[in-house]
């Protein structure tokens, strides 16, 4: 084997100055940008471990056609909203990395609103009937004044909530202690604390399976915000400017990103065996042995870019990986999730005047859309298409009667007779338990001086503006590690992300009020005044 002038050579061992294990999409990410800051002047080396790859996301988004009207609309959204961009972290990384690598962008994903489409969209009961929706999802105009006033309030407490933790610089007493409780605290003790309707109960616990991969009960409160905080929303998980549950659920440009990522540090890239042990010598260096012993790689900082289930086999020293951190990465739970893709020779659902755009609280169909056009050329696809995420369940058959029969229901006898269907796995999806996602979150920013951990902050591969946001605040972290000097200006104010911002005392006492306040306002108004009456006669007599 001949070695890249980046390597150095000892003997069997091989030596850098950082070494990234794995091949996963965010330890590209940091390589690709180590590379470009520091070209040859610094020794970096990836590690690709053989035989660890699992079946990830791979879809690669559509492209819609391009017309000559939309140009002027491109050039204006270009000079007038790039610093929208900036206000939505998913949408941010996903036009950075493909301006960089010129990867066109579809404007169903980047920018929803320049899309000329009907948003005739479709809502189904738990009964199974549907109500049509002309306005975005979370509007809700077909529930009752007091389950949409309830379920808006819910909204705007969860952004509150998301802003006060994530976009405010505070680390006092009390934030510390807020942050341990959403941290401790499951989004299904969460809805049913601040809900009373039932279907509202039903639409926020649907809405967390779909956008975490698991149920309510699994899921904290925190890492929910989290999510939240990533779109600048909680509303924008349902839909209108929604770009992380499309991007999430087709695996946008996934593939190609990945190649040409992995094109650009190709020439550093070496296939390893497995790692049994990883741990530091008097020399403050960090040394992986391989399972057979063969080779062994040295480095001054070696960044960690593996999926949690693939440390079990990885024996770590105290000092880089305490038990309780290994603990709390064994037990992240895996999601389960599904997505489902279903072909039709004609895209009916616009010729009766509906957009595609499904959401569902019945199942098996959660949340679904029309799949947009495959060719960046203007030629067209030969089916119509419907993609989306489904209930995963435990058996193994698939769901394709029950997701046609649910189709019928909506769209009539003309969904009967698709031409293919086909569903996958969402299987590279991980979640903190709760009471953990604080002490995972420290392990990522902060980490030791021997190793980086930040790519284990993307809890889900497939997410791709997540793996890349993840990518990015790794190359951030080696670079403060390796040289401060070398940071520039953008590179400071990226670390500086989330932006401090200040909110009224009035919004955030309005994100309070609920039925359920209110209810308790009334209670205890009314305990007080016939309190105050009873004393009153008391006193008199």
């Amino acid at each position: 084997m001949t070695f890249d002038k980046s390597f150095r050579v000892t003997g069997k061992d091989i030596k850098a100055d950082v070494i990234i294990l794995g091949c996963t999409l965010p330890g590209i990410v940091a390589a690709h940008k180590l590379k470009a800051k520091f070209g040859n002047t610094m020794d970096i080396v990836v590690l690709d471990l053989a035989g660890t790859q699992k079946a990830v996301s791979k879809c690669n988004v559509a492209f819609q056609k391009e017309d000559k009207d939309k140009d002027t609309a491109k050039e204006e959204y270009d000079d007038s909203t790039a610093k929208q961009l900036l206000d939505n972290i998913t949408r941010y990384y996903l036009s950075k990395f493909a301006r960089e690598f010129k990867i066109p962008l579809p404007d169903s994903i980047i920018e929803p609103r320049l899309i000329k489409k009907t948003l005739n969209k479709v809502f189904q009961y738990e009964n199974g009937s549907a109500v049509e929706c002309n306005t975005d999802f979370h509007d809700f105009d077909y529930l009752s004044f007091l389950e949409k006033f309830e379920l808006n309030q819910y909204f705007t407490l969860l952004d509150q909530s998301m802003r006060d933790l994530f976009l405010t610089l505070a680390n006092t007493e009390v934030e510390r202690k807020r942050l341990h409780y959403y941290d401790r605290t499951t989004m299904e003790k969460h809805i049913c604390n601040a809900l009373i309707f039932r279907t509202s109960r039903n639409i926020m616990r649907t809405t967390v399976r779909l956008i975490c991969g698991a149920p309510a009960t699994a899921v904290s409160v925190l890492f929910y915000l989290h999510q939240c905080y990533r779109t600048n929303s909680s509303r924008n998980h349902l839909d209108g400017d929604n770009t992380r549950v499309r991007e999430k659920l087709l695996g946008y440009c996934r593939k190609r990103l990945a190649n040409k990522l992995q094109q650009s540090i190709a020439d550093i890239t070496l296939t390893a065996k497995s790692i049994k042990e990883i741990r530091t010598c008097a020399h403050e260096q960090v040394i992986l042995k391989t399972i057979k012993g063969d080779r062994n790689y040295v480095c001054n900082l070696l960044a960690m870019a593996l999926r949690p289930d693939q440390l079990d086999s990885i024996q770590l020293e105290d000092q880089l990986l305490s038990e309780n951190h290994a603990e709390i990465t064994r037990s992240m739970t895996q999601g389960k999730a599904k997505k489902f893709l279903v072909q039709y020779e004609e895209n009916f659902w616009s010729r009766q005047g509906y957009s595609g755009d499904i959401l569902s609280i019945k199942g098996p169909i959660i949340w679904a859309m029309e799949r947009p056009r495959l060719s960046t050329t203007g030629s067209l696809d030969k089916y119509a298409a419907l993609v989306g995420y489904l209930i995963a369940r435990d058996e193994k058959n698939d769901s394709k009667e029950a997701v046609i029969e649910q189709l019928v229901k909506i769209f009539g006898e003309e969904a009967s007779l698709p031409v293919t269907y086909k569903e996958t796995n969402v299987a590279d999806v991980f979640i903190p338990r709760c009471g953990d996602y604080v002490a995972l979150r420290r392990l990522t920013t902060e980490g030791c001086k021997y190793l980086e951990w930040g790519a284990l902050d993307i809890f889900a591969d497939g997410d791709v503006a997540s793996a890349l946001e993840a990518g990015n605040a790794a190359y951030l972290h080696l670079l403060s590690c390796l040289r401060p000097q070398a940071q520039t200006y953008d590179d400071l104010t990226m670390g500086e992300w989330p932006h401090t911002l200040h909110d009224s005392t009035y919004e955030k006492w309005i994100s309070q009020l609920n039925i359920i306040n209110g209810l308790r306002f009334v209670m205890f108004s009314t305990v007080l005044i016939v309190g105050v009456s009873i004393l009153k006669s008391y006193w008199r007599r």
